[in-house]
């Protein structure tokens, strides 16, 4: 329900941009007609702008965070990359042909202009996409119940695994959420799983384990190997050197 209520603001803002650009008249559009030839243009042209740059925003951003690239690496190709879409779009649009614009060497000029306007959509988008994740943190109102803290990857899960995870397994270059009776691979780096599971009241047990304090429901102790055993019949390991981390976060881990 929150991603379809950031896709309708986004349609909203997308709408109302193209009544701008139709007050404005920029490219030479302002000598069109009227107000409402131009909106008649602009409004069909921004959400034919904002469809291609979007559906390359997510398909982009998404393959830069798997290929574990900077984000903001991911953001600037998704801009330089859809407006060549939103180009041919804008082209098709104007009814004119790409052979025509290259043989007049306008081509660079429409890209540039595309690309511009793209990285300002682009832009809106992640503002949204913050006031989504501000909206989801913790704190109440009078009245209200507290809002659970937001926890980035459990957006990564799905929702069966994610309202009752306890614990996170490194495996390879992947790392293994359990649930009780269940799990799924999630290709990413332990550490970065755990900076995102930080609001969430658990810890790194072992180099290769994380684990939900709730779910804990016995301590075991085979010499000086230590190990949880945790809802669903998993056990997790504990390091030495973590055993009174663990402590002294008032987790009782003593057999």
């Amino acid at each position: 329900m929150e991603r379809v209520r950031g896709y309708l603001i986004e349609v909203a803002i997308v709408a109302a941009i193209g009544a701008v650009l139709a007050a404005l008249g920029p490219f030479g559009s302002f000598g069109m007609g009227d107000y409402g030839t131009r909106l008649a243009y602009w409004l069909p042209g921004a959400f034919l702008g904002y469809a291609a740059f979007r559906l390359n925003y997510v398909l982009v951003v998404a393959a830069a965070d798997k290929l574990r690239f900077p984000k903001i690496g991911g953001v600037i190709a998704a801009v330089l990359l859809g407006a060549l879409p939103a180009s041919l779009l804008i082209l098709w649009w104007n009814g004119a042909r790409f052979a025509d614009i290259y043989a007049r060497g306008q081509w660079l000029q429409l890209y540039l202009q595309v690309a511009i306007i793209g990285a300002l959509v682009v832009l809106l988008f992640i503002l949204i996409e913050r006031a989504a994740m501000g909206g989801r943190g913790s704190g109440t109102a009078a009245g209200d119940e507290p809002t659970p803290p937001y926890t980035p990857f459990l957006e990564r899960l799905p929702p069966d695994i994610a309202a009752d995870l306890i614990a996170l397994e490194m495996e390879d270059h992947y790392v293994r959420a359990h649930a009780p009776g269940r799990s799924t691979l999630i290709l990413m780096r332990m550490r970065d799983a755990e900076a995102e599971l930080a609001p969430a009241d658990g810890m790194r047990v072992h180099r290769s384990w994380w684990v939900a304090r709730d779910a804990v429901e016995a301590v075991q102790r085979d010499g000086r190997r230590l190990r949880l055993r945790l809802r669903g019949g998993i056990e997790a390991p504990v390091a030495r050197d973590r055993e009174r981390k663990l402590r002294e976060a008032g987790w009782r881990v003593s057999p």
